[in-house]
């Protein structure tokens, strides 16, 4: 079955609306239940609902023009979690029941993780992005099948390793990555001059023969809703000046967020930042995941991040 991609000129309005979505879920998280609208009152407020406006010569009252925005906004809400319901074929961790959406934990918590991140302003709370992170990286090494493997590389790292070790650490498991800095650079930087060169994880398909020659994906990984601004932070160019050789073949860039990226846009993402791994992905490749990378999720306890239902 071929998807019906959504049009072009509705892109900035169904992402908003994912916004929205993502705020009605989160008060399901927090009390079991909220109402479906719920996610459209600060708009409301705001008087930002302009993209759901209507035709400029129509001689309707105010308040009349007012509730057939507010309706289309709640036509276009649901539009977005009934999207959800249908790509995450029964993973979704919400039952939507009349104009209430309820929450239903999910097995791994990873939708859950992932929508706490999205609205989480870094600055608020670090360390969700820091776990996001090894959450990307394992569920990147998951996508690459049986012989995927993975290392975290992003700053903050855990101990805090400098990036010579963690470089020094993928050359050994994947006898690829020979540090080698180019003349003039530090042959151990420092924080200061290199702590990751935009390289959150890599992760790659290791030859059955052990040989070199590995498939590689480069990731990054974008938790703030400023995360357009990061689709292209990760210069493969510029962090081979630290590697003589690096991979040998092309590596594949790869791109990471909690947000869930309608249809558009995740177009876009995949044309300027590589392989796109949105919070749909990642949760369909964590519910779906085999024993392994599931005991590796519950290591990582990601229900201590979730509030406690009201």
């Amino acid at each position: 079955m071929v998807m019906t991609i959504e049009p072009y000129a509705r892109r900035h309005q169904l992402q908003r609306l994912s916004g929205d979505a993502d705020q009605t879920e989160l008060d399901a998280l927090r009390t079991g239940q909220a109402i479906l609208d719920q996610g459209l009152y600060d708009e409301a407020i705001a008087d930002a609902m302009d993209d759901f406006g209507h035709d400029d010569t129509d001689t309707k009252p105010e308040w009349a023009r007012l509730d057939l925005q507010q309706d289309d906004a709640v036509g276009g809400l649901i539009e977005v979690i009934e999207q959800r319901e249908r790509l995450l074929d029964g993973h979704y961790p919400f039952r939507r029941s009349g104009n209430m959406l309820e929450y239903r934990p999910s097995d791994t918590k990873v939708y859950e993780f992932c929508l706490l991140a999205a609205l989480t302003p870094e600055r608020d709370n670090p360390e969700l992005a820091r776990i996001f992170e090894q959450v990307a990286t394992l569920l990147c090494r998951r996508y690459l099948g049986p012989e995927g493997r993975a290392e975290h590389i992003g700053w903050p790292r855990e101990n805090h390793p400098r990036f010579r070790e963690v470089a020094e650490r993928l050359h050994k498991r994947s006898g690829e990555w020979h540090w080698c800095p180019e003349l003039g650079l530090p042959e151990d930087p420092l924080p200061r001059d290199a702590k990751d060169e935009g390289l959150d994880f890599a992760a790659w398909i290791h030859n059955l023969d052990d040989r070199p020659g590995h498939l590689f994906l480069l990731g990054q990984c974008a938790c703030g809703d400023n995360w357009p601004n990061k689709l292209t932070e990760l210069n493969v160019e510029r962090l081979t000046r630290w590697f003589n050789p690096a991979c040998h073949v092309p590596a594949t860039r790869a791109f990471c967020t909690p947000f869930h990226l309608t249809d558009q846009n995740l177009i876009d993402a995949s044309k300027r930042a590589g392989i796109v791994f949105d919070r749909i992905r990642l949760t369909l490749l964590a519910e779906t995941a085999p024993t392994d990378i599931k005991e590796a999720l519950a290591e990582l306890d990601l229900s201590q991040y979730l509030p406690d239902i009201g």
